[in-house]
């Protein structure tokens, strides 16, 4: 009887420790949740404040309404000829003028560096080229449009007869290789420029958005 006693005594030791262990793993538990929610929180905020702070950036603001000028006529020629993506068209038209910037784009309405005769007419600007991987500046001789619209309708049959050659690509990163590869710049790197610019700025979306039906 004495040792059954010694047993029963050394079990009711044991039920306020366990007792213990449970309820303090429970309330690390809870810690942890707040504090992970707490985290998630402040997250949201940083983040909202971050949007706020760029939507209310000028710079910003110029970026998104280049992007909207030439995004809704690439997006309505793409649904017309499935000929060019967007993104690409976008990307090119970033980098060529910078954001629009460019005395090419703003007096001829030429965003793509396009050389050559538009009906006629043309504008001369001196021009970067990349001759044996060594950037040279040259004088060209470029396309005159009379508004966007015709510079981006040029620029789709250019591209698509010359440099792509196919119709119905639907990755981006496909046709800025095959841009690369054709020649439609000199510059090595510009395939890795379009597809950079292009995530950086979620550009496919506009590509996901002219190939809805």
């Amino acid at each position: 009887m004495k040792s059954t006693k010694t047993r029963h005594s050394n079990s009711s030791i044991w039920y306020p420790i366990i007792a213990f262990l449970i309820v303090f793993g429970t309330v690390l538990l809870l810690f942890g949740v707040y504090k992970v929610r707490q985290h998630i929180n402040q997250q949201r905020l940083l983040e909202n404040e971050r949007k706020f702070n760029r939507e209310n950036d000028p710079v910003y603001q110029q970026h998104q309404k280049f992007i909207k000028q030439v995004a809704d006529p690439a997006v309505a020629q793409y649904k017309q000829n499935q000929q060019v993506l967007p993104s690409v068209v976008i990307a090119q038209a970033i980098l060529e003028s910078d954001w629009g910037k460019s005395k090419l784009y703003q007096n001829a309405y030429n965003p793509f560096g396009i050389k050559g005769t538009y009906n006629g007419q043309s504008i001369s600007y001196n021009t970067d080229e990349y001759i044996d991987n060594k950037r040279v500046t040259q004088v060209g001789q470029f396309r005159k449009y009379p508004d966007l619209q015709s510079a981006i309708e040029d620029h789709n049959q250019a591209l698509y007869d010359k440099f792509l050659k196919k119709g119905g690509i639907t990755d981006y990163k496909e046709e800025a290789e095959l841009l690369q590869k054709n020649t439609y710049a000199t510059d090595p790197k510009y395939a890795k420029k379009l597809i950079n610019v292009i995530k950086t700025h979620g550009l496919d979306k506009y590509d996901k958005e002219a190939m809805q039906k």
